[in-house]
């Protein structure tokens, strides 16, 4: 059944015919700019956008943007113009957002510091779970509470809500590592975070963020889903288009500032991409991925859902895909890397 879904969809999900990749003025802050004015080979940028466009492999990609010097240069919109301004789920891309909030939250003097404990913020969840206590806000931010959370069966309890309460769900579950001691990818960490993050501040995420970091890029265009109890989803539930994810990540590939202001901390920013979690290609800060060998660090969502930065170019790709697809036949994080890496490589 799985694969008769995945293959209708392809099927109905075939690319429009390319017509180009030039940028249009929509008035959403983005500086137009050319290729020649940005120093991008368009001959060899022309191939590259042909080639996914004929590429069976592509298929559930919806958009592909490139930024140099903080200009859009080359944007095409694979199943529908419309795309350009519909939102649609980033999914784990939330992440991504939730720590440079938490960032901002630590240098406002909300929280203390990454190696509080969470019962400082959440006392009365840790005195139901005391087994719970040694873990702290780093903990939650690099996935290493050693909570047994897997995204395999228990992502769809926040999807569906099937609880009252999505903090107490999680620091109910066992804890099948000592905090700090070994890393599981999941979305209930990032869901306890939202919770200090509202008890801080006395803000849902969700509205805290609004404050520091949407409306100051000039983020208007998405929607940020809550849990039913109130507590905002943290591991995913931002819809959004290309072009407001593309602030986000320019934002911190010109180190945390846009328009001339600071809106991330510099020091957090350097903190959140280092490198906590090393795997064979890739490596994992504070929720933000990286691949030390190239210099990229990026966003990544379920489904094919990314924005690349590559500061030593001052090179930003973001790219977006059919949000539901199955990652048994959605595109390997290896064929995303050679398209970034192709772009990468006509910037000069």
């Amino acid at each position: 059944m799985l694969l008769l879904i995945n293959a209708c969809l392809k099927e109905d999900a075939m690319n429009k015919l390319f017509t180009g990749f030039s940028p249009v003025n929509i008035g959403d802050g983005w500086i137009i700019s050319t290729l020649a004015a940005e120093g991008i080979d368009s001959i060899a940028l022309d191939q590259l956008y042909r080639d996914v466009y004929a590429d069976d492999q592509t298929w559930m990609m919806k958009s592909l943007l490139v930024f140099r010097n903080g200009k859009l240069v080359a944007e095409s919109y694979l199943k529908d113009d419309a795309d350009r301004t519909e939102i649609d789920a980033i999914w784990s891309c939330t992440k991504q957002v939730n720590s440079i909030i938490t960032g901002i939250a630590i240098d406002q003097g909300y929280i203390g510091s990454v190696e509080d404990p969470i019962g400082e913020y959440l006392p009365e969840y840790i005195a139901k779970h005391p087994d719970k206590a040694a873990i702290t806000l780093g903990h939650l931010l690099t996935m290493k509470s050693g909570i047994a959370f897997d995204n395999a069966t228990q992502s769809d309890i926040f999807r569906q809500h099937k609880t009252d309460n999505s903090i107490d769900y999680v620091l109910g579950l066992d804890l099948n590592y000592e905090p700090g001691s070994f890393f599981n990818y999941q979305d209930g960490d990032p869901q306890v975070v939202s919770g200090i993050i509202q008890e801080a501040t006395g803000k849902t995420l969700d509205e805290y963020g609004k404050e520091v970091l949407f409306d100051p890029l000039g983020i208007t265009n998405y929607q940020w889903e809550r849990y039913s109890d109130g507590v905002t989803l943290g591991a995913f539930g931002i819809l959004t288009s290309p072009r407001e994810l593309a602030k986000v990540a320019e934002c911190v590939l010109d180190n945390g500032q846009w328009n001339n202001h600071q809106i991330i901390p510099l020091d957090w920013l350097q903190e959140m991409l280092s490198a906590k979690v090393l795997n064979a290609n890739t490596a994992f800060g504070y929720y933000w991925w990286s691949i030390p060998s190239k210099g990229y660090y990026f966003m990544w969502g379920h489904g094919g859902q990314y924005a690349f930065i590559i500061p030593a170019k001052q090179l930003l790709v973001v790219i977006t895909s059919l949000p539901q697809v199955d990652d048994d036949i959605g595109m390997t994080i290896e064929q995303i890397i050679d398209i970034v890496d192709q772009i990468a490589a006509t910037a000069q």
